[in-house]
């Protein structure tokens, strides 16, 4: 059976919706087709803060599960990452009055100085953190993750992250055919609202994204040549490979298997950098994504007539670098996740337009683009710590990685389950509640009754209900304790 190559369908998908929506932007079926587009990123929304738990927790319980010293090389690569992520977005916001022409600042106000700039990521910050469930479950989902991988009375819970962790991968594997099908709903918005214009502000968007990135891929090819040990033949070969695969899949959970044999295959790592580095650049890595986060609200704000100049890009820069570390790595997931966020930090009139714009426009090349300079810059992130850190650190890449799980351990009992069961279900409700007043609105009347914090307290429920679901049991100490 012949298979269609996934840039194939999201082209084709994408160009049929543009064309939907300029031949008939007023008939009520094809606009139907366009709004069914945003059921799957509204359903998305609304469990994000239960998705970014769970990965991350995993992420963080894996590592740590599976090396003795996995506490410093874990700081080492989250530190790359963070740094990364910080330098991308002053690097985009230069590009920005570049590509855009966007102004400084209004020409009725001053340029803001550098306190006032400081009280101003003050406040952005402190609102986003009490008001945004996103980030609270990113605290918990670090501490939870840290706890259940380092303390081994908490195993059973990390097994139970991890497993719940691989069971959400898997279904955004099987869910891939949908995104082109997504895409090309979405696309007929373009045109069928903001005609010629909407297609123009597009391509121009897409063609800045192109240059972003490519130019920093370039950078990031010289850094790792300079660097470290690799050859230009091992870093080509790995960028080739897995650039290809992420602009393709357009999701980073998509091109997690290709990325981690090639890095041990093509790149030459280690297999316990490799597969850190690259896991948990799936999770946190999201720096070319924050990129075309950036240059798309710039377009947005400017199709939709809000005013916007480089000091509010300014003031954004430090949430959404905070953001790109919670983003989940699906097709467009930047899009989905950021674009609320960014709605309520601009206080934009008009959110659930803003939010609808934001995600049309943040389609077809833009995340296959943001994916593929992700991705493998999770790679290069991994060359650097091989070659650079983690040489040094003899007893971590002497040890053999060690497997949590296997055949001795066995599951709790059939009432301890169905308690886990229960006690699940109740985390994932407290978890998800407060984050579906941005979803679908079907389940909006979910939030109707959340207090304050509900999202830690529910991710604390959460993790007790997989350690008791999920969990296992050493079955040596389980027979120690019959005899006794």
């Amino acid at each position: 059976m012949l298979r269609i190559p996934q840039p194939v369908m999201i082209a084709a998908c994408l160009l049929t919706g543009l064309v939907l929506g300029l031949a008939f932007p007023e008939n009520q079926v094809v606009l139907a087709i366009a709004q069914s587009g945003t059921w799957f990123p509204r359903t998305i929304v609304t469990l994000a803060t239960a998705i970014v738990f769970i990965l991350m927790a995993a992420a963080l319980a894996r590592t740590l599960s599976s090396h003795v010293r996995g506490t410093r090389f874990l700081a080492i690569v989250i530190t790359l990452y963070v740094v990364m992520g910080a330098v991308s977005l002053l690097y985009v916001a230069a590009w920005i009055p570049v590509l855009t022409g966007l102004p400084f600042n209004s020409a009725d106000a001053p340029l803001p100085g550098f306190l006032e700039w400081l009280r101003g990521v003050g406040r952005t910050l402190s609102g986003t953190l009490t008001e945004q469930p996103l980030l609270q479950v990113l605290v918990a989902a670090t501490m939870a993750g840290a706890l259940v991988g380092s303390v081994r009375v908490l195993r059973p819970a990390a097994l139970g992250l991890i497993a719940a962790g691989d069971w959400i991968l898997g279904a955004f594997a099987k869910l891939l055919w949908y995104y082109p099908i997504m895409i090309g709903c979405l696309a007929i918005f373009i045109p069928a609202r903001f005609g010629v214009r909407g297609l123009e502000v597009y391509g121009r968007t897409s063609l800045n994204l192109a240059i972003v990135a490519l130019i920093w891929s370039a950078a990031m090819l010289l850094l790792v040549r300079a660097t470290t040990r690799r050859t230009w033949p091992q870093i080509w070969k790995y960028f080739a490979t897995v650039y290809v695969t992420g602009f393709g899949t357009g999701g980073s959970y998509d091109t997690l298997p290709v990325n981690l044999v090639s890095a041990e295959r093509d790149l030459g790592l280690r297999p316990q950098v490799a597969r850190a580095s690259i896991v948990l650049g799936t999770v946190l890595n999201k720096n070319v994504a924050t990129m075309g986060v950036m240059l798309v609200t710039v377009s947005t704000c400017g199709l939709l007539d809000l005013p916007i100049t480089m000091a509010e890009i300014a003031v954004l820069i430090p949430p959404v670098m905070i953001l790109g570390l919670e983003s989940p790595g699906i097709p467009g997931g930047a899009g989905v996740f950021m674009s609320p966020v960014i709605a309520s930090l601009l206080a934009v009139p008009d959110p659930a337009t803003f939010v609808t714009t934001f995600v049309t426009f943040y389609s077809g090349l833009i995340p296959m683009l943001a994916t593929a300079g992700n991705t493998t810059d999770d790679g290069f992130v991994g060359a650097i710590v091989n070659d650079r850190f983690a040489d040094d650190d003899t007893e971590l890449m002497s040890e053999p990685e060690r497997h949590i799980g296997g055949e001795a351990l066995i599951p709790y009992p059939a009432p301890v389950r169905l308690l886990g069961i229960v006690a699940s279900g109740v985390g994932f409700w407290m978890v998800v509640a407060p984050q579906a007043r941005m979803g679908l609105p079907a389940l909006r009347w979910m939030s109707t009754t959340v207090f304050p914090g509900e999202a830690i307290v529910g991710a604390l429920v959460l993790v007790v209900g997989l350690w008791l679901w999920l969990g296992r049991r050493d079955a040596v100490s389980v027979a120690a304790n019959a005899q006794g």
